[in-house]
């Protein structure tokens, strides 16, 4: 170990030793309180509550019970507040139900009694009292416990001295031991008891800690990581609804400006060549020629626009089959990696979009030679990966194809990310949930 090694070591130590000492006063000090606030909320709400319960069957109970809930709310900010500056704990707060649209001035009133929030709140408050009860004695007397380590042997040595002829009943007495063995054991005991409270004086404030913020996370903060997912929900919703009518539009509008172009010329030119086939067959002919032509490039639109519709050989084949199809068709060079996997049938068309609108991009813009795709799974979820090594730089613009795969992946409730360095290729990946 060098000079400064050995010079670091004792101030990384007197720091640990001081954020362990501001963990327990912290602890403390929030028990202090907890129990203060817990105490008068205790009283007020459950006084408020059991009142109005009693006297709810003549309708002057209701505004007692709102004073109760509204009590109980006003508390659980205050311990949001308190847990937030001395523990660090954020505990977020649910959104409040909405007062429906019209509500008379006697359905605004009893409104906070059809919130469930305020319900979970006066279970707090209740509960964290009772809680907080059992921990603060108990980190406080584990905290005092822990200090014997010190102040035991001082008050023994203390006492022997300033009463040697008092009848100081320590441990060594009770033990049996020899008069003058008594005070050095009464003294060896006190340490390793108080050396027992203060080694596992730590685990217990942080289990104790957990147990305050478990509880109040659970009671107070459940609901909105539950409006949360709730809002994910309604925005992969929301975007799915999105991607699907914009593709519907850029397939209408492709329709229109490619095969039924075509279609509208060919028919004209069957006409022309049946008015001809008479009078010049040779041009007839050759009209002929130039709409099988036409028919084929219309063939070719159609089955560039049928990349973005699942396939037959996806429903009867499967994932892997449509997949190594889709590599066969493609202008540049692919691989595919992809296992018999048991997916979800949604997840299989996700995973399809994913790849045939990728290798479409590909083809346009990357200049890449060699593409790879690879599909796995990852627990409860279904990844697809393709990598190009062309010029890179892609991005996902509003309106392009990069955007409307993430648009579709959200829509299944996944994750969609593009990795394209310039001048390092391009990798997209999406993760898709199997659930259903």
């Amino acid at each position: 170990m060098s000079m400064a090694q050995t010079l670091d070591t004792p101030p990384d130590r007197r720091r640990s030793v001081g954020r362990w000492a501001a963990r327990i006063g912290r602890f403390l000090g929030y028990g202090l309180i907890a129990l203060l606030l817990g105490a008068i909320g205790f009283s007020l709400v459950l006084a408020l509550l059991s009142a109005g319960v009693s006297t709810v069957v003549v309708w002057v109970g209701l505004p007692i019970l709102v004073a109760g809930v509204l009590a109980a709310r006003g508390f659980a900010m205050a311990e949001r507040a308190v847990q937030s500056s001395i523990l660090g704990t954020e505990l977020p707060t649910p959104a409040p139900k909405p007062v429906p649209e019209g509500a008379n001035w006697m359905r605004r009133l009893v409104h906070p009694l059809t919130d469930p929030q305020h319900w979970l709140d006066s279970l707090w408050v209740l509960v964290n009292f009772l809680l907080v009860l059992i921990t603060f004695p108990l980190a406080l007397a584990w905290s005092v416990g822990s200090l014997a380590i010190i102040g035991g042997p001082i008050t023994t040595v203390v006492l022997a001295e300033v009463l040697p002829d008092s009848q100081n009943n320590g441990l060594g007495e009770l033990l049996g031991v020899p008069e003058a063995l008594e005070l050095p054991v009464d003294i060896t005991l006190q340490i390793l008891i108080g050396l027992l409270f203060l080694l596992t004086l730590g685990p217990v404030v942080r289990g104790l800690t957990a147990l305050h913020q478990g509880v109040a996370r659970g009671l107070l903060s459940s609901r909105y990581e539950e409006q949360q997912r709730l809002a994910r929900t309604e925005e992969s919703r929301a975007a799915g609804r999105t991607a699907e009518s914009t593709a519907l539009r850029r397939l209408e509008r492709d329709l229109h400006d490619g095969p039924q172009q075509r279609l509208v010329r060919a028919s004209m030119d069957l006409a022309r060549a049946e008015a001809l086939a008479a009078k010049d067959p040779d041009r007839a002919m050759t009209v002929l020629r130039e709409t099988r032509e036409q028919l084929g490039l219309t063939l070719d639109d159609l089955r560039r626009l049928s990349r973005g519709i699942a396939p037959p050989i996806l429903v009867d084949r499967g994932l892997a089959a449509a997949l190594t199809e889709l590599a066969a068709i493609s202008p540049i060079p692919s691989t595919v990696e992809s296992p018999e996997l048991d997916l979800p049938e949604h997840v299989e068309i996700g995973i399809y979009y994913v790849v045939s609108e990728s290798l479409a991009n590909a083809a346009k813009h990357s200049g890449a030679e060699r593409i790879r795709i690879e599909v796995d799974r990852i627990g409860e979820d279904a990844r697809v990966r393709i990598h190009d090594d062309g010029h890179g730089g892609a991005q996902m613009r509003t309106g392009g194809g990069l955007a409307g795969l993430a648009g579709r992946v959200a829509s299944l409730e996944g994750r969609f990310t593009v990795d394209s360095p310039a001048g390092c290729g391009t990798r997209v990946e999406a993760v898709i949930p199997c659930a259903s």
